[in-house]
Order: structure tokens, then sequence, then C-alpha cells
């Protein structure tokens, strides 16, 4: 029985205040962090949805765009877009500010998911979990949208609300340790928020 299909989802909805400008259009080695971000699932996904926040935006680059319908919700809000359009079974979200996103990392994690019998997975790295660095199943769907409903924002809130079917969500994790170790010493999940960590990921790749 072969893996179950994954759509890929960016969140790349953010405001970017640290960033100072649109961290998704930033370029990083002759291609912006959000295309960067969308090419990490080119080969492992069906499809790639661009969670871009509540107006259209990045439509040059010809992925189906889903929008946040609560607004100012952040992240959590980008995730339930992607979750309710996905057409498979398997959603693996990436934010667009993780430059070092392998997809094989994402291909552990839906194999942990799966092996687990979990609704999420979680990638762990020596800063903590990495929500926006994970895989969701459909069924998160119904929590994502009761925590919203309920006014929450932080991604990992619906956590405790039950699926539809009324069981608890069950979550799993992948400890980034866990991965060969060539993808570990990359630090797949390393984001860059401000222009210091731009700069110093550029500086990064010049010497290697």
């Amino acid at each position: 029985m072969g893996r179950p299909e994954l759509t890929g989802l960016v969140l790349c909805g953010g405001s970017s205040l640290r960033m100072g400008s649109d961290k998704a259009a930033l370029p990083l080695a002759g291609r912006t962090l959000l295309e960067r971000a969308a090419a990490t699932f080119e080969g492992i996904a069906v499809e790639t949805l661009l969670a871009c926040g509540a107006s259209p935006r990045y439509g040059e680059l010809g992925l189906p765009l889903v929008l946040d319908r609560s607004p100012g919700a952040g992240p959590l809000s980008g995730l339930e877009a992607g979750l309710a359009r996905a057409r498979t079974d398997w959603v693996a979200a990436l934010a667009c500010d993780m430059p070092r996103a392998a997809p094989e990392a994402f291909l552990a994690l839906e194999d942990r998911a799966i092996e687990g019998g979990f609704d999420l997975c979680l990638l762990v790295t020596d800063k903590g979990v990495e929500p926006l660095f994970a895989v969701y199943r459909r069924t998160c769907l119904e929590p994502v949208r009761a925590a919203l409903a309920a006014g929450e924002r932080r991604i990992i809130a619906f956590h405790p609300f039950p699926t539809a079917a009324g069981r608890p969500l069950r979550i799993g994790t992948l400890d980034e340790r866990e991965l060969p170790v060539a993808l570990a010493a990359r630090g797949v999940a390393r984001n860059v928020n401000t222009p210091a960590e731009l700069s110093a990921e550029l500086a990064s790749r010049s010497a290697s």
C-alpha cells in the first residue's frame, strides 16, 4: 500500500512586522522565500496551496490561493482555509520563512503520523515544537474551526478540541534528531524573521 497523498500548504499571510517588509517576497539566492517554500512540495504533494491571508496575494506564482475566513486570526485561520480546500486526507503545512525545509522531512512526519495513528504530527527542534512545520489530517478541521469560533488565535489552540466524531485529537511528534544526519544538521525548520536573520542565512549559504 502506497503512502497517502499529500497537499502542500504554504502559510504566507503574515504581516512581517519584524522583517519590516513582506518577507515572502524577499530574495534568497535567486528565489524568493515563498518560491523556496512552495518548491519544497514539488514531487511529494499533489497540489500546493498558498494561505495568503484575507486578500489574494502572490497570484503570479500560478498556485491556488486559499483565503482566511477569520481575518486577524493568524496562521490558525490559514490552516483552516487549507484544510477546508484540500482534496487529500493529509496536509503538510510550512511557514514561508523556513528556507531550509526539505521534502524528506515532511514525508518522515507523514510516516510517523500514519504509523502512530495520529491526526497531526509536529516537528520538534531544540527550540521546541514547530506547528508550522507539520502534517495535519483533515480530522483537524472541525477542532480548528471550533477554536476559531471560540476566539482563539494560537496555532496550537485547537489541540484540546474534539474531532467531528467527538474523540480527542491524537497528536504526535517527530524529533529533528530522528531525521537522517544530513537533514538534522541542516536545521530544516530554521526560520528568518528579521533582516539580521536573513543576512545570516545569506552568509551561511555563501560560506558553504
